[in-house]
Protein backbone atom coordinates (compact mmCIF):
# COMPACT_ATOMS: atom_id res chain seq x y z
CA UNK A 1 0.00 0.00 0.00
CA UNK A 2 3.33 2.21 0.67
CA UNK A 3 4.23 1.63 -2.49
CA UNK A 4 1.50 2.75 -4.20
CA UNK A 5 1.29 5.66 -2.63
CA UNK A 6 4.56 6.80 -3.44
CA UNK A 7 4.25 5.97 -6.82
CA UNK A 8 0.72 8.08 -6.61
CA UNK A 9 2.85 11.10 -5.10
CA UNK A 10 5.57 10.70 -7.96
CA UNK A 11 2.84 10.33 -11.30
CA UNK A 12 0.94 13.52 -9.66
CA UNK A 13 4.19 15.22 -8.73
CA UNK A 14 5.27 14.96 -12.16
CA UNK A 15 1.90 15.95 -13.70
CA UNK A 16 1.87 19.12 -11.40
CA UNK A 17 5.13 19.91 -12.99
CA UNK A 18 4.06 19.78 -16.52
CA UNK A 19 0.86 21.26 -16.28
CA UNK A 20 1.95 24.50 -14.51
CA UNK A 21 5.20 24.45 -16.83
CA UNK A 22 2.87 24.69 -20.10
CA UNK A 23 0.54 26.80 -18.50
CA UNK A 24 3.38 28.84 -17.59
CA UNK A 25 4.93 29.09 -21.05
CA UNK A 26 1.68 29.83 -22.87
CA UNK A 27 0.29 32.33 -20.46
CA UNK A 28 4.34 33.68 -20.78
CA UNK A 29 4.66 33.61 -24.44
CA UNK A 30 1.14 35.50 -25.00
CA UNK A 31 2.48 38.20 -22.09
CA UNK A 32 5.80 39.07 -23.27
CA UNK A 33 5.26 38.65 -26.92
CA UNK A 34 6.57 37.36 -29.72
CA UNK A 35 9.37 40.29 -29.93
CA UNK A 36 10.85 39.54 -26.66
CA UNK A 37 9.94 36.09 -26.56
CA UNK A 38 12.56 36.03 -29.75
CA UNK A 39 15.56 37.92 -30.79
CA UNK A 40 15.31 40.46 -33.50
CA UNK A 41 13.23 38.77 -36.22
CA UNK A 42 15.26 35.19 -35.87
CA UNK A 43 13.78 32.15 -34.11
CA UNK A 44 16.69 32.21 -31.55
CA UNK A 45 15.15 32.55 -28.18
CA UNK A 46 16.07 35.95 -26.07
CA UNK A 47 17.38 36.19 -22.69
CA UNK A 48 14.40 37.49 -20.93
CA UNK A 49 12.52 34.26 -21.90
CA UNK A 50 15.77 32.09 -20.95
CA UNK A 51 15.72 33.20 -17.59
CA UNK A 52 11.94 33.33 -17.25
CA UNK A 53 11.95 29.84 -18.67
CA UNK A 54 14.49 28.89 -15.46
CA UNK A 55 12.83 30.73 -13.16
CA UNK A 56 9.38 28.82 -14.23
CA UNK A 57 11.16 25.67 -14.23
CA UNK A 58 11.91 25.72 -10.31
CA UNK A 59 9.21 27.32 -9.24
CA UNK A 60 7.07 24.88 -10.83
CA UNK A 61 9.19 21.86 -9.57
CA UNK A 62 9.68 22.89 -5.83
CA UNK A 63 5.37 22.90 -5.87
CA UNK A 64 5.42 19.67 -8.17
CA UNK A 65 7.76 18.24 -4.89
CA UNK A 66 5.52 19.38 -2.57
CA UNK A 67 2.60 18.15 -4.61
CA UNK A 68 4.89 14.45 -4.83
CA UNK A 69 6.05 14.84 -0.83
CA UNK A 70 2.63 15.82 0.10
CA UNK A 71 0.42 13.42 -1.44
CA UNK A 72 2.64 10.53 -1.54
CA UNK A 73 2.77 10.60 2.67
CA UNK A 74 6.40 10.76 2.91
CA UNK A 75 9.64 12.67 1.35
CA UNK A 76 10.33 9.53 -1.27
CA UNK A 77 7.73 9.94 -3.27
CA UNK A 78 9.44 13.70 -3.51
CA UNK A 79 12.64 12.53 -4.37
CA UNK A 80 11.31 9.70 -6.34
CA UNK A 81 9.98 12.58 -8.73
CA UNK A 82 13.43 14.01 -8.26
CA UNK A 83 15.13 11.17 -10.08
CA UNK A 84 12.45 10.86 -12.92
CA UNK A 85 13.02 14.60 -13.55
CA UNK A 86 16.60 13.79 -14.00
CA UNK A 87 16.25 10.45 -16.10
CA UNK A 88 13.27 12.20 -17.86
CA UNK A 89 15.64 15.63 -18.91
CA UNK A 90 18.51 14.23 -19.48
CA UNK A 91 16.19 12.02 -22.44
CA UNK A 92 14.82 14.83 -23.90
CA UNK A 93 18.53 16.87 -24.00
CA UNK A 94 19.54 13.94 -25.75
CA UNK A 95 16.39 13.95 -27.98
CA UNK A 96 16.82 17.75 -28.41
CA UNK A 97 20.26 17.80 -29.35
CA UNK A 98 19.69 15.18 -32.09
CA UNK A 99 16.27 16.94 -33.28
CA UNK A 100 16.38 17.71 -36.90
CA UNK A 101 15.78 21.85 -36.89
CA UNK A 102 14.50 23.26 -40.10
CA UNK A 103 17.66 24.66 -41.47
CA UNK A 104 15.76 27.26 -43.83
CA UNK A 105 12.66 28.56 -41.79
CA UNK A 106 9.90 30.79 -42.68
CA UNK A 107 10.47 34.43 -41.31
CA UNK A 108 8.53 34.57 -38.21
CA UNK A 109 5.49 36.96 -38.05
CA UNK A 110 5.71 40.15 -36.29
CA UNK A 111 2.60 39.01 -34.75
CA UNK A 112 2.11 35.48 -33.64
CA UNK A 113 -1.54 34.01 -33.97
CA UNK A 114 -2.19 30.56 -31.55
CA UNK A 115 -1.34 28.16 -34.55
CA UNK A 116 1.71 30.30 -35.08
CA UNK A 117 2.57 29.99 -31.42
CA UNK A 118 2.51 26.12 -31.65
CA UNK A 119 4.27 25.54 -34.63
CA UNK A 120 7.68 27.15 -32.99
CA UNK A 121 8.52 23.92 -32.14
CA UNK A 122 9.36 23.19 -35.74
CA UNK A 123 11.88 26.18 -36.01
CA UNK A 124 12.49 27.91 -32.07
CA UNK A 125 16.35 27.39 -31.55
CA UNK A 126 16.38 27.58 -27.53
CA UNK A 127 20.35 27.15 -26.49
CA UNK A 128 21.57 23.70 -25.18
CA UNK A 129 22.25 24.94 -22.06
CA UNK A 130 18.75 26.26 -21.21
CA UNK A 131 17.81 22.30 -21.67
CA UNK A 132 20.89 21.35 -19.41
CA UNK A 133 19.97 24.23 -16.66
CA UNK A 134 16.13 23.72 -16.39
CA UNK A 135 16.70 19.90 -15.60
CA UNK A 136 19.08 20.53 -13.08
CA UNK A 137 17.24 23.43 -11.67
CA UNK A 138 13.96 21.43 -11.62
CA UNK A 139 15.33 18.25 -9.19
CA UNK A 140 16.80 21.34 -7.26
CA UNK A 141 13.76 22.92 -7.07
CA UNK A 142 11.93 19.50 -6.47
CA UNK A 143 13.97 18.46 -3.70
CA UNK A 144 13.57 22.13 -1.98
CA UNK A 145 9.80 21.53 -2.21
CA UNK A 146 10.29 17.79 -0.75
CA UNK A 147 11.83 19.14 1.98
CA UNK A 148 9.79 22.56 2.52
CA UNK A 149 6.83 19.73 2.65
CA UNK A 150 8.86 17.32 5.13
CA UNK A 151 9.53 20.11 7.48
CA UNK A 152 5.52 20.76 8.00
CA UNK A 153 3.65 18.06 9.42
CA UNK A 154 1.74 16.40 6.75
CA UNK A 155 -2.02 16.03 7.17
CA UNK A 156 -2.35 12.85 5.81
CA UNK A 157 0.18 11.50 8.13
CA UNK A 158 -1.49 12.98 10.99
CA UNK A 159 -4.56 10.71 10.17
CA UNK A 160 -3.02 8.03 9.81
CA UNK A 161 -1.62 8.04 12.83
Amino acid sequence: MKFFRILFGIVLGYAAVALMVMVGMTLGAFLLGANQVFVGDSWVTSNLWNIFALLLSVTCAFFGGFTAAWWGGRSASGYGLAVALLVFGSLQIVVDKNRAIDLNPPPRPTVMAFADWSNTVNYARPPLWLAVSSMSLGVVGVVAGTRHCSRRKNPIEKQAQ
